[in-house]
């Protein structure tokens, strides 16, 4: 979604003419491309050394445990990725990149 000519002139001279109904539904398509651009542009940022260093801290998660948490963590990750989200992350310290 482009910054420029978002409120173009005729767009504003329909918009002073709108009733509510008109209204709701033209901010409601503003709100979506607004969403969709957030999502499009939207980078998920992880270390998943600290999640891993952090989660095995916890008090009575073992070694076993941590790597089926692990494990459900880059599943969630690579199925985030499929669906179109972005996600950084660092090189797990067990051995897994994603």
């Amino acid at each position: 979604m482009s910054k420029e000519n978002l409120l173009t002139r005729d767009l504003y001279r329909q918009i002073k003419s709108m009733d509510r109904s008109a209204m709701e539904k033209t901010l409601n398509n503003i709100y979506e491309m607004g969403a969709k651009d957030a999502l499009d542009n939207a980078v998920i940022d992880l270390d998943i050394g600290k999640i891993r260093s952090e989660i095995g801290a916890v008090n009575g998660i073992g070694e076993k445990r941590l790597e089926q948490i692990m494990e459900i963590i880059q599943r969630n990750i690579a199925d985030a990725d499929k669906k179109g989200v972005k996600v950084q992350s660092c090189s797990i310290t067990f051995g897994v990149d994603f």
